[in-house]
C-alpha cells in the first residue's frame, strides 16, 4: 500500500514552523525575526519528510547495483547518492547526505542565520532523501532553490497514476496542483506534476518527477521561488533527464 501515514503526517507539518515563531517571539516579543521565504523553503522541506518520510529503502538495498555515468553536461556537476545520481550546474551544492552531511549543512549555515532552521532540519532528517542540493545562487525572489531525490517502496502491482492519486490527494489546501502529466526520462515512465504553495504572502512553485521502478518509487522535485520559476524550469527539465536509477 501507499504509505497512508502520510495523512497523520501531514498534520504535523506547520509544527516546526509554529515553533519557530514560538522562539523569535521569545527573542523580540511579537516580531518574527526569519524572514517568510525562508520559512516557506522550510516548510517545503518539512512537507517532504512527511509525503516520502515512509517505507524507505535502505542504503544497502539502494547500493545493489551501478551503471555508468550520464554524459557530462558542460558547466554541470553530478551530484550522486545510494542508487540514483542526476547532474545540475555547478552553482549547486549538496549531493549524498549519508556521505557528506556535515559539509552540506555547514554550507547552508554559511549562507546567514535565517538558513539555521533548514539546516537543522536537514541534520535532524538525513535519512528523508537520497540527494538533497540547493543553489548558492539566490534569485530574485530570495527563494532558496533546492532539489531532493526520495525514495520509497510499493508493492508491484500499484501504478505510476494510483501513486500520484494518493499522493496529491494528502497535499495542503494551499498548494494548489498546476499541471500533471506523463513524460519520459530516459528510458522510465514518470509523473510529472507542477505544484504551487503560497504562505505568509510568499509564492513558489515546484515540479515533482516520480518514477516507479519495480516496487521503488524516486521522486525528484525541483523547487524554486515563484519569480525564478520561469528561467529556472528549463534547467530543471533537463536535470530530470540525467536522473540515474542504479
Amino acid at each position: 500500500m501507499v504509505s497512508w501515514r502520510w495523512s497523520k503526517s501531514i498534520e504535523t507539518v506547520f509544527y516546526p514552523l509554529g515553533n519557530l515563531e514560538d522562539e523569535a517571539r521569545k527573542l523580540q516579543g511579537e516580531r518574527l525575526t526569519m524572514n517568510r521565504r525562508y520559512r516557506i523553503a522550510l516548510m517545503h522541506l518539512v512537507l517532504l519528510v512527511a509525503i516520502f518520510g515512509c517505507n524507505q529503502l535502505s542504503t544497502s538495498e539502494l547500493n545493489a547495483t551501478t551503471q555508468p555515468s550520464s554524459t557530462p553536461i558542460p558547466g554541470w556537476e553530478k551530484f550522486e547518492g545510494p542508487g540514483a545520481e542526476l547532474w545540475l550546474p555547478e552553482s549547486f551544492e549538496g549531493g549524498d547526505l549519508s556521505e557528506d552531511l556535515d559539509v552540506i549543512v555547514e554550507n547552508l549555515r554559511n549562507l546567514g542565520p535565517d538558513f539555521e532552521p533548514m539546516a537543522q532540519m536537514i541534520e535532524q532528517n538525513p535519512s528523508m532523501y537520497v540527494i538533497w542540493v540547493f543553489d548558492s545562487e539566490v534569485g530574485p525572489s530570495g527563494f532558496l532553490t533546492n532539489v531532493s531525490v526520495a525514495t520509497e517502496r510499493v508493492p508491484s502491482a500499484m501504478t505510476l497514476d494510483t501513486y500520484l492519486d494518493a499522493a496529491l490527494g494528502i497535499l495542503p489546501d494551499h498548494f494548489q496542483v498546476l499541471e500533471r502529466g506523463i513524460v519520459m526520462l530516459g528510458d522510465h515512465e514518470a509523473g510529472r506534476v507542477v505544484v504551487e504553495f503560497a504562505l505568509y504572502g510568499i509564492v513558489a512553485k515546484e515540479v515533482l518527477y516520480v518514477i516507479k521502478d519495480g516496487t521503488t518509487i524516486w521522486a525528484i522535485t525541483y523547487a524554486a521561488g515563484d519569480e525564478d520559476f520561469p528561467e529556472r524550469l528549463p534547467v530543471f527539465e533537463q536535470s530530470a533527464l540525467t536522473f540515474k536509477p542504479h
